[in-house]
């Protein structure tokens, strides 16, 4: 039967039914007395030990949480500290946890990796609001199973790290939300090392290897055990437990997986980029060689193959035109939803989607300078804190703040100039 406590808090939130409940921390259900909404509810009663200013400090950055809108991410919506109960106001609970979907249901590649695109994309989310070192733990992702599609939902509100403000220490046990489990936790966070948007970038790769395989792809005989692997072990080949995976997946979770930070993808958008290429089909092609071309009315141009039974979509955005004299004399395609402009980086082996290198001499450009987004019918280029900086025309863009990109635009990426041109307007 449900539990139920009638406490009203925050002087809006009556609590309803239980949805778990352990150590100092309960989730519920709520209503919200001034809206008639039903709210999840997660309570933590405060210590008597606990510093009421370090807690109001750790809910100052909430508003950016609170900015976060995406279908893959709990919204946040209010919190607060109302006597010795601290409260943060979601999204209600739905669906199963992943951990659950792993353990009792079949995950077959497509799954896999639509879960793994969905997870990306709330990490994304999170990302550009500065939010990092998300707890990818499996329990605290949601699997909501609708009629035609799963939807995925990231749902940690940085619960860890409001309990370390908070002098918690953790029971050890896995389902224990102050737990640092080392079978999720990228290198950094076992050895104390700098945590970012690289360490998200690594927990991802960790549960596409399991869902994949069926388990995690560092696991030893206790915690200690597992730790070292975790920081020391190259990663498993897929193989050993599936043989009906494309080759590359192997290589897109060896650059997720590496153990130094500066080896993974450069970025979230990055690694869905990668796993964008990972899409399963019934049926093999007759021809693997040759793309055939669509167009999209309005849109990008589309052209896909079928390579060992998994398609390849090739989706033409743009171009980047390199024009001398007047005259073109270079593209440069742009063919993913999220590309980088660049260099090469010849000492880590790294090459930007769009390599400018032999176009700069001077090496004015940054290896990753710039980044091209197509979103919501729209593209936007962002500069990435490069040296010599990005303009578009006149304008010198401020770093990490996108800005429309239009058909027809003359874009400068430290000395080089190209243009910018819509593959439809072609």
């Amino acid at each position: 039967m449900s539990q139920r406590n009638p406490r009203l808090i925050g002087s809006v939130y009556r609590t309803n039914q239980v949805v778990t409940s352990g150590g100092i921390l309960t989730h519920y259900t709520a209503d919200n007395h001034n809206t008639n909404e039903v709210v999840g509810l997660i309570v933590l009663e405060l210590p008597s030990t606990a510093d009421a200013q370090k807690v109001h400090q750790f809910f100052q950055p909430m508003e950016r949480r609170r900015l976060v809108q995406s279908s893959q991410v709990i919204r946040v919506f209010d919190w607060g500290v109302d006597g010795k109960r601290a409260y943060i106001a979601t999204d209600p609970p739905r669906g199963l946890t992943l951990r659950y979907v792993m353990d009792n249901e079949h995950i077959d590649l497509r799954r896999a990796f639509d879960f793994s695109h969905q997870m990306t994309s709330g990490v994304i989310a999170l990302h550009a609001q500065d939010i990092v070192g998300v707890d990818l733990r499996p329990q605290l992702i949601t699997v909501d199973s609708m009629e035609t599609a799963d939807r995925v939902q990231l749902d940690d509100v940085g619960l860890r790290s409001l309990l370390k403000v908070l002098g918690y220490v953790d029971s050890q046990r896995e389902d224990d939300i102050g737990y640092l489990d080392p079978r999720y936790a990228p290198p950094e966070y076992i050895q104390g090392g700098l945590v970012g948007p690289w360490s998200d970038i690594y927990q991802l790769g960790l549960l596409l290897f399991e869902m994949v395989t069926g388990r995690p792809p560092f696991v030893g005989r206790d915690s200690t055990e597992t730790s070292i692997l975790q920081c020391t072990s190259s990663v498993p080949l897929v193989t050993q437990y599936r043989h009906d995976v494309p080759e590359a997946l192997q290589v897109v979770l060896d650059q997720t997986l590496a153990k130094d930070p500066n080896e993974r993808f450069i970025h979230a958008g990055a690694l869905l980029n990668a796993l964008e290429s990972l899409q399963p089909t019934a049926h093999l092609a007759k021809d693997s060689d040759v793309f055939g071309k669509t167009q999209v009315p309005g849109g990008p141009a589309h052209s896909s193959a079928d390579v060992s039974g998994y398609t390849i979509e090739k989706v033409l955005y743009a171009h980047l035109c390199y024009e001398q004299g007047g005259v073109e004399t270079q593209r440069f395609a742009i063919t993913k939803p999220v590309v980088i402009v660049g260099r090469m980086d010849p000492r880590r082996g790294l090459h930007p989607d769009v390599d400018l290198t032999a176009l700069d001499p001077k090496k004015t450009v940054s290896r990753p300078h710039a980044s091209i987004t197509y979103k919501g019918n729209a593209f936007y280029l962002e500069d990435l804190k490069s040296h010599n900086k990005t303009h578009i025309g006149d304008v010198m863009l401020v770093p990490h703040k996108p800005e429309l990109l239009q058909n027809g635009d003359t874009v400068y990426f430290g000395a080089v100039r190209l243009v910018f041109r819509m593959a439809q307007s072609e």
